[in-house]
């Protein structure tokens, strides 16, 4: 799950600032539990001793909003570097303060973490595409996926000679879900800071249950605007969706900060020529030779340890549908999809789906650091006591078996989370990839993009792949659930487990000088 927009390693800071941890922070204080978590799942403490990472921004890619990074380390008085390959990420000194400068004031910056733009280029967003972000808050990622629709020739503002009108191009949304009132207000406040509110809704909801398929009623907009733009304002009042299309054609959205009058802009990028970032993570079409290869490699593995066992069902087979649901009221919409019908249909759900999951933020060095001055016993009541744990690992279950429901055929899931556990990751995603069963696979992901050293991923438990397959297991005699199986299903379980530690990948403070993270990108096959 991602940070705050000022949580990004601002360590020095932190560590001088009346109450936070000293700057000569040892192992020793770390707890004992907290200690026996990172042996379980293999984490070298050392990461908590790194106190000098940079911290990150992503400059806004709105004409009306740009900013050079020569100007931006003018305003911040600190050196200002681009990051190779990933277009408008910038690095900065760990201690540089953001708020105080005029660019963040005018939502020319985020303040976002390499990691997190990094999961946000692995959806590879293309342009009309309709985008679910679970868990959004507090907003970054929702931000700059909003930024990839409206900057590939989504929206135009055309307010020349005294107009104001918005006139909408291609349509992709993001809608975005999270569960507390208070962080979607930050999400809300960083869209219309960012100029971004008009592709966008969002929802206060469990993201384990949410159902509010993608909008339908933009569709019927889209197609009378590209079939005759000069005519769509003078016909849109025909019936009930062309009134509520010229409406927010013609007026502000009540919760939008729009450019003002006499100011003219094509907010657009040549899409013929992709950057090199998101070359590097596009992926294959569905009937792809790779696709078709991996798939049925996965299948025949999967198959092979099943071989003389008849168990369960796949976990989901990811076609159901809720049927007619009660409408659900955004708690943020702009006018073109607050009032969108809501159907329940295969065909509205979402074409790339991002599970930025609740985790216990182990990869976050800030974060833990900050128990030191609140005090330990909040953090074993909060992450580290086993009953939240156990709670932990079925939520993340939850929200991925989710976002794989509301997901086309053919379309892409992203899981991701700022722990370090095997526990949260590799394990969550191989129980999810035995459970489907051939209707999902995992999709490669560029392990040295960018020039950034991941970390080496971890071989998920052999007991949490038996189980989501259903096969028998026991218990030791240390209370530890094992697995074990014939010659060749113990070669079929080793090639799984390679499978996973190799198509995932890791980030880490030691490895990578980012914070720490975990990513898998899944196709949904059917």
């Amino acid at each position: 799950m991602e940070s705050d927009e000022e949580d990004n390693y601002n360590l020095g800071a932190q560590q001088q600032s009346a109450g936070e941890p000293s700057k000569t922070f040892s192992l020793d204080n770390l707890p004992a539990e907290f200690v026996a978590f990172l042996a379980k799942n293999e984490i070298d403490p050392a990461i908590y001793t790194v106190t000098d990472l940079p911290r990150y921004v992503r400059l806004n890619p709105d004409p009306h909003l740009t900013i050079t990074p020569e100007e931006l380390e003018r305003q911040l008085g600190t050196k200002v570097e681009p990051v190779p390959g990933l277009e408008a990420f910038c690095r900065l000194d760990g201690q540089a303060k953001l708020r105080n400068t005029q660019a963040y004031k005018d939502g020319r910056i985020f303040g976002m973490d390499l990691s997190s733009g990094i999961a946000v280029y692995a959806l590879d967003v293309q342009p009309g595409e309709h985008v679910l972000d679970i868990c959004c808050a507090p907003g970054a990622k929702l931000c700059m996926i909003a930024g990839l629709l409206t900057n590939s020739g989504h929206v135009r503002s055309d307010r020349s000679g005294g107009g104001n009108q918005l006139q909408m191009d291609i349509t992709g949304t993001v809608t975005g879900v999270d569960i507390s009132p208070h962080r979607l207000s930050t999400c809300r406040s960083l869209l219309k800071r960012h100029r971004l509110q008009q592709c966008a809704r969002l929802f206060q909801a469990d993201g384990t249950i949410f159902s509010v398929m993608r909008p339908s009623a933009i569709d019927t907009i889209r197609a009378r605007i590209m079939a005759n733009p000069s005519e769509a304002k003078k016909t849109a009042a025909n019936n009930q969706v062309g009134s509520q299309g010229k409406r927010a054609l013609e007026d502000d959205d009540d919760d939008n900060d729009g450019y003002g009058r006499g100011e003219s802009s094509q907010m657009s990028v040549n899409c013929g020529q992709e950057s090199t970032t998101r070359q590097q993570f596009h992926i294959n079409s569905l009937e792809s030779e790779s696709t078709f290869k991996r798939h049925r490699a996965t299948f025949d593995t999967l198959k092979g340890l099943l071989t003389g066992f008849t168990g369960t069902s796949a976990l989901f087979n990811g076609t159901e549908t809720n049927g007619v649901q009660e409408k659900v009221v955004p708690f943020f919409a702009p006018k073109i999809l607050r009032n969108d019908p809501q159907l329940h249909t295969e065909a509205y759900k979402y074409d790339k789906v991002i599970v930025d999951a609740e985790c216990t933020h182990d990869g976050s060095i800030a974060h833990i650091l900050k128990y030191e001055a609140w005090g330990w016993d909040s953090f074993h009541k909060n992450f580290m006591s086993q009953d939240r744990l156990d709670s932990l690992s079925d939520l993340q279950r939850g929200l991925l078996m989710n976002g794989f429901r509301v997901t086309k055929a053919g379309g892409i899931i992203v899981y991701s989370t700022c722990s370090l556990s095997r526990a949260q990751n590799e394990d969550i995603v191989a129980w999810f990839i035995a459970g489907m069963r051939g209707r999902a696979v995992l999709e490669p992901l560029p392990k040295h993009a960018l020039g950034i050293q991941t970390a080496i991923c971890k071989r998920p438990c052999r007991s949490i792949v038996a189980s989501a397959l259903g096969l028998p297991t026991v218990t030791d005699a240390n209370g530890e659930v094992q697995w074990q199986g014939t010659p060749q299903q113990e070669a079929d379980m080793e090639q799984f487990q390679n499978h996973i530690q190799e198509m995932c990948l890791r980030y880490d403070p030691l490895a990578s000088k980012t914070s720490g993270f975990f990513l898998a990108r899944i196709r949904k096959i059917a």
